[in-house]
């Protein structure tokens, strides 16, 4: 009996340890985590602008989520061990970086925006600017990385950096603006990271402040083409199958009317001698008259 109740406890022991693996997937590798209800998703949020999946460096985790139930994000964790800095990219269209020599597509972008959250036990300086623990870099159509050091706070809340064309460019005198025609996507690169990461709402403008949004899926608007025609030609069928039915009822009704109307037999007086229907009729017809006149005489002479 020992034995038996030794064996139940450890199978809900190990039950409840897979289940906590189970739970922490997402997370195993931080060490601290964001306060948000994260659910995984196969599609990426919609931007303009890519994630280069192939130049995402020293993260242990990374995927597309739903943030509490209500916006899309990229999250990336790490547990701090990584020996370079954890980095990620995002690009325009026709832009590659995962095989030299590179393809480097510009398009003119006055500004640009994103939202972040970050929880980090172990910040450190970037190898590019090393009193720096967070930097944004533009990858340029020059081939340049021109630094920008930006001020993140990794408390956990959503937090939005913003680079326009007074943004200075760090070492340099040059500003942003001076680049916007030569921007093939930017860099947001770490000196560590040991906790969860979240970046959401990628906005690009052109130079007068209008956002640049993302091309409407050709494939989708295929589908909905297709769909439509789909409907167009069920209801075109629909109106062949009622023109059918309503060339259907009139046949119907000119078949009924084209049948001859027959007159019903004028009753000669031979027909009436060879004992015919009508004749019986006719005689019946008088009999009845005559004994309504004979009623009608009685009456007269009761009445007298």
């Amino acid at each position: 009996m020992k034995k038996t109740w030794t064996g139940i406890c450890m199978g809900f022991c190990a039950a409840i340890a897979v289940g906590v693996a189970a739970t922490n997937t997402l997370t195993a590798s931080a060490t601290v985590y964001l306060p948000y209800d994260l659910t995984e998703t196969d599609v990426p949020p919609v931007c303009t602008l890519t994630l280069e999946e192939a130049k995402v460096k020293n993260m242990r985790y990374w995927g597309y989520y739903t943030v509490d139930g209500e916006e899309d994000a990229w999250y990336f964790s790490n547990d701090g061990t990584a020996t370079g800095n954890p980095e990620i990219r995002f690009i325009t269209e026709g832009t590659q970086t995962q095989n030299k020599p590179y393809t480097l597509t510009p398009m003119t972008v006055g500004s640009f925006s994103f939202q972040y959250a970050i929880v980090n036990e172990k910040p450190a300086g970037v190898v590019d600017l090393s009193t720096q623990e967070y930097i944004v870099q533009i990858l340029a159509s020059d081939g340049t990385y021109p630094i920008i050091p930006v001020e993140i706070e990794d408390d956990g809340d959503w937090h939005t950096i913003t680079v326009d064309s007074n943004t200075l460019f760090y070492g340099q005198a040059e500003k942003y603006g001076s680049y916007s025609d030569k921007f093939c996507g930017f860099l947001f690169k770490m000196g560590q990271l040991d906790g969860e990461f979240l970046i959401k709402d990628i906005h690009i403008y052109d130079e007068v402040g209008t956002e640049i949004a993302p091309e409407e899926d050709s494939e989708d608007v295929s589908s909905e083409t297709e769909v439509s025609s789909s409907e167009a030609e069920e209801t075109s069928s629909e109106t062949e199958v009622s023109s059918s039915e309503a060339e259907e009822s009139s046949s119907e009704a000119e078949t009924e009317s084209s049948e001859p109307i027959v007159d019903e037999p004028t009753v000669t007086g031979e027909e009436e001698k060879d004992g015919g229907c009508k004749s019986t009729v006719g005689g019946l017809t008088l009999t009845a008259i005559a004994a309504a006149a004979t009623v009608i005489g009685l009456c007269k002479k009761k009445k007298e």
